[in-house]
């Protein structure tokens, strides 16, 4: 398992790398309104591609006894939705460049719509790959896929003058060959066939992880619209970098061990089986949960004290602004990064409804915290995020441990080391005030930091070993 989370937390790693280079050279040769126009469509992209995925892809990786012709039904599915999504896409473009007001986003729409159907079709091969671990093989597709990708955009904006077709044609570029290798990759695993009721048992557990899914969305989506509306876009600008030091955590790690860890749990039996042996499935769950703690904690609450001088040296004034929010939700990112395996402990044991009933409590609770703490501006904006978003962290942390089977006490006790060194990294940061006066004194003092954490990790690192061995294959 440590080596399928490595080639997928070094995907997400070069992804990231690969789009603050896409950004860095549409600053250069894009204006803002331009690139405005592909800001507004991506998430109408996402949305359609999450949609019509009705969940098939987890539950794919679920399924322990996959037929060929069941696989192929549910690419048939797939693909005939890929194909009505990107035309019902194509076709609404112009009335919703009219009914948005900006002129120029009709053909931006209609171009995109490729890369839904791409995206689309792209699921279900992807999934067959999941499903038998080899993530090395989606690391290297998702990874050449990405720099073709890339290649294309700055030739066609660096050389070509393309303005944002640049970037059109990156996400088309990226997807077409997302989907045309997972595909031929998979051709051997499953057999064409056009009866959809085979596919109708995976659809009704697949729509179950769909909810969740679109629920996680809006929550996420909801919070730009909503400062937007009622604080402006300065607070949106402020705001938004915060809100990038937060999920970090996530993007790097989180997401990519949690599709690691459902295909893996998948294979083992659950603890509610008869057959089955808790601590087996538990012990992943454990293992993982401490190895993240042992980096996100450490990382993010150097983020919440450690970027002041950075941010204050390198960035304009504007956005000095930044700094108190990003102290308020870094640690709210740590806290959400071990609660984010909660969706695939739950969907691997079967409970996929108690996994959307999770989600819902969740996002109402954070949507009206939103809601009420608007009108008293951004700052207690990011303060209630961190109070109500660390009680449903917790929740979704307890979920997971009675999915896994797993007592709080030893929970509790295998953080405890992860904590301990996040505690002694702040209290060596802290004997410099926290208010490094040139480069010299910032990098000592982080240098402090990470070797007080390292020191703390060092005398406890027979627990961290072991959760290393036990990710290792056997």
């Amino acid at each position: 398992m440590l080596k399928h989370l490595a080639s997928m937390s070094s995907l997400n790693l070069f992804k990231a790398a690969v789009q603050f280079g896409i950004g860095t050279l549409v600053t250069l040769f894009v204006l803002p309104a331009e690139y405005g126009l592909i800001t507004f469509s991506l998430p109408i992209i996402q949305l359609i591609a999450l949609m019509t995925d009705l969940g098939l892809g987890s539950a794919i990786i679920r399924q322990r006894n996959l037929r060929p012709g069941d696989a192929g039904a549910a690419l048939v599915l797939s693909m005939s939705l890929a194909a009505a999504a990107g035309l019902v896409l194509a076709l609404s473009a112009a009335p919703v460049q009219h009914w948005a007001d900006m002129p120029g986003l009709a053909p931006v729409l209609s171009t995109l719509a490729l890369a839904v159907t791409f995206t689309i079709a792209a699921a279900i091969p992807r999934a067959m790959l999941e499903r038998e671990l080899r993530y090395q093989h989606i690391a290297l597709v998702e990874g050449a896929s990405t720099l073709t990708g890339a290649l294309v955009c700055g030739i066609l904006i660096g050389l070509a003058d393309a303005g944002i077709w640049g970037v059109i044609a990156f996400h088309v570029t990226l997807q077409a060959a997302r989907a045309l290798a997972f595909m031929a990759m998979t051709q051997r695993h499953y057999r064409l066939d056009s009866d959809w009721r085979r596919v109708l048992p995976m659809i009704g557990f697949g729509s179950w992880v769909l909810a969740s899914n679109v629920i996680n969305f809006a929550a996420r989506n909801a919070q730009s619209l909503l400062i937007g509306a009622a604080l402006g876009a300065t607070a949106v600008g402020l705001y938004g970098i915060a809100y990038q030091v937060m999920i970090l955590p996530l993007m790097a790690l989180a997401w990519p061990a949690s599709g690691v860890l459902l295909a893996t749990l998948s294979r083992l039996a659950a603890p509610n089986e008869d057959h089955a042996e808790p601590s087996a499935f538990g012990q992943p769950v454990m293992a993982l949960s401490l190895l993240t703690a042992t980096i996100t904690f450490p990382v993010m609450a150097w983020a919440a004290i450690g970027l002041d001088y950075p941010v204050r040296m390198l960035l304009d004034p504007a956005w000095h602004r930044a700094l108190p929010l990003i102290s308020v939700l870094a640690p709210l990112g740590a806290l959400q990064s071990l609660a984010s395996y909660n969706g695939a402990v739950l969907i691997a044991c079967g409970h996929a409804r108690l996994q959307f009933h999770v989600n819902l409590v969740s996002s109402l609770a954070l949507l009206a915290g939103f809601i009420a703490s608007l009108p008293f501006g951004i700052h207690a904006f990011a303060l209630m995020y961190l109070t109500v978003g660390s009680v449903v962290a917790a929740g979704q942390v307890g979920a997971k441990l009675w999915g896994a089977g797993i007592e709080l006490a030893t929970y509790a006790r295998a953080l405890a080391i992860p904590l301990l060194a996040t505690l002694a990294g702040c209290a060596a940061a802290a004997s410099y005030e926290l208010h490094p006066a040139s480069w010299a004194e910032w990098g000592t003092m982080t240098l402090a930091y990470a070797c007080a954490v390292l020191a703390v990790n060092a005398c406890g690192r027979r627990p961290i070993l072991r959760a290393m061995h036990k990710l290792l294959p056997a």
